[in-house]
């Protein structure tokens, strides 16, 4: 709330030096995370929980991710073949031919539980 007001006052009266961080800030209450996750949490399908999952992992950035191998993003807890494919398809990254057909092949990739890491 009180991000939105100082976002609504700097647009007011013309602050271009603080509507920047504004909006900022606005996004990361909503989103309850760190500055170093926005660019993670704007993703669809990944909120502040995957999001530290991925940034923990090593994936910093979204070219990170865009060069990340599908089945390295599966492995991660919380993320499974059809998020791993979503979030890939949503970076612009490239998936080999043969990791998208093992997405079809249901034995070859399960989700893991928190508890088999």
């Amino acid at each position: 709330m009180v991000a939105h007001a100082t976002h609504e006052l700097a647009q007011l009266f013309s602050n271009r030096q603080v509507i920047p961080m504004t909006l900022e800030t606005q996004q990361r209450v909503e989103k309850g995370v760190k500055k170093e996750l926005l660019p993670l949490v704007k993703l669809e399908g990944v909120g502040r929980v995957r999001g530290r999952i991925i940034f923990n992992a090593g994936y910093k950035t979204i070219n990170d991710i865009k060069n990340a191998r599908l089945e390295d993003l599966t492995g991660l807890p919380l993320i499974g073949p059809r998020l791993a494919k979503k979030i890939k398809e949503q970076v612009g990254g490239f998936v080999k031919k043969d990791a998208w057909e093992k997405l079809g092949k249901e034995d070859d990739w399960k989700q893991k539980a928190l508890t088999e890491y």
